[in-house]
């Protein structure tokens, strides 16, 4: 069996030649989110290995509080990884708020005698931290089995790092509370959570993520180049033919709950021609947010050309129709924040049917959304079929 120093120095030393294979194979080639705030993670990982190592001589004070902040800015920064899978927004303020408040109390622990100093906050930060991360990659894994166009190598990735996170989570849990529990010197610590385990620990993780990662980073490239080139330019929905692409495999594959949406921005041409085009852009774009807000899960939405837009949605109209009206309220509420007027929305409604074609179903709300004009715009109209 290796000894901690011994350990220390091999995950330290992995640490950092994943680093730089993850830095030059991936993260320069692909620039993504993701794999860039897992190339910091990394390095974080080896620098807490390294600093580490000089417990015992004269410079541990300072090492010893160094390797804290390390772990601890590595762990958010994974979690900031995580985040940028569903390209939520990064909270920056909690990468340098985690770091102060474990350099904080490692500080007031007299790490020049205690190598332990400030590790409870710590252990409870990571676990946090993990926790975290581990929730975003299981929602992720969760999102990709649904998506559209999802690749198997990409799911098989996410579960493996899902895994290993909520591995890591747990073991910080458990670190954490034998070390509150017992204490660091005690031989439970020391069998079930002390250096040697989480050394052993983080390597066999730190492996099976980075092979992980490697994909993650390569397919949050991937899809953002596809998303480059399916999208409209000024709104970053779906273009027209690729919605319609999408739209045709959603009603062909599940009709029944699935409601096609026709949207159309009402006296669009009066805006731009009493406020100029750039409002009318805005409005277009402003839009567009409020759509991406509302879409859930294997729902998505496009600008089919001008004003006009389009939604599926895997609801019943009649459910679809209560959430377009909160969609209409939530754009009208956007309105206050601008000196020139965002316009109402007129909606269509129509159910995909069995037997029927995408261009039905179109056809349907196209004709609904039409209606919801002659009525007096800003409504959503679902279509009725006509008697025979």
């Amino acid at each position: 069996m290796f000894d901690i120093e011994t350990m220390r120095l091999m995950l330290g030393a992995v640490s950092l030649m994943v680093l730089v294979l993850f830095y030059l194979g991936v993260y320069r080639p692909t620039r993504s989110a993701f794999a860039g705030w897992w190339t910091l993670a990394l390095l974080c990982s080896g620098l807490s290995s390294t600093f580490l190592l000089m417990n015992g001589t004269i410079v541990q004070g300072l090492a010893n509080p160094a390797s804290s902040v390390a772990s601890a800015v590595g762990v958010t920064c994974t979690w900031f990884a995580t985040r940028s899978l569903r390209r939520s927004t990064v909270p920056i303020w909690v990468l340098p708020a985690g770091a102060a408040l474990v350099l904080a109390l490692a500080a007031l622990g007299d790490p020049a005698e205690n190598i332990w100093a400030g590790d409870g906050i710590l252990f409870i930060y990571m676990a946090a931290m993990l926790g975290a991360a581990a929730t975003e990659v299981w929602a992720t894994w969760h999102e990709h089995r649904r998506e559209l166009g999802s690749g198997g190598e990409a799911r098989v990735a996410l579960l493996v790092s899902a895994l290993a996170a909520t591995v890591l989570c747990g073991f910080y849990v458990e670190r954490a509370a034998l070390f509150l529990a017992v204490g660091p010197e005690s031989a439970l610590f020391q069998t079930l959570a002390g250096t040697g385990a989480t050394s052993a620990i983080l390597l066999l993780c730190l492996v099976a993520v980075t092979f992980s990662a490697s994909a993650l980073g390569w397919d949050q490239r991937t899809h953002d180049l596809r998303r480059r080139a399916i999208s409209d330019d000024l709104t970053g929905l779906l273009g027209r033919s690729e919605f319609l692409a999408w739209a045709e495999t959603a009603v062909t594959d599940s009709p029944a709950g699935v409601s096609l949406v026709v949207a159309d921005l009402d006296h669009f041409k009066q805006i731009n021609d009493v406020h100029g085009h750039a409002a009318g852009d805005l409005a277009l774009r402003e839009f567009a947010d409020v759509l991406r807000e509302a879409v859930g899960v294997g729902e998505f939405a496009g600008r089919l050309g001008g004003e006009e837009f389009a939604l599926l949605l895997r609801d019943a109209p009649e459910r679809a129709s209560e959430r377009l009206d909160d969609l209409a309220a939530a754009f009208a509420a956007r309105a206050a924040s601008f000196e020139t007027p965002l316009p109402t929305v007129s909606f269509g409604v129509a159910a995909g049917e069995h037997g029927e074609t995408l261009t039905d179903v179109f056809e349907h709300a196209d004709k609904a959304m039409y209606q919801a004009k002659a009525d007096g715009r800003d409504r959503v109209v679902a279509y009725t079929p006509e008697p025979t």
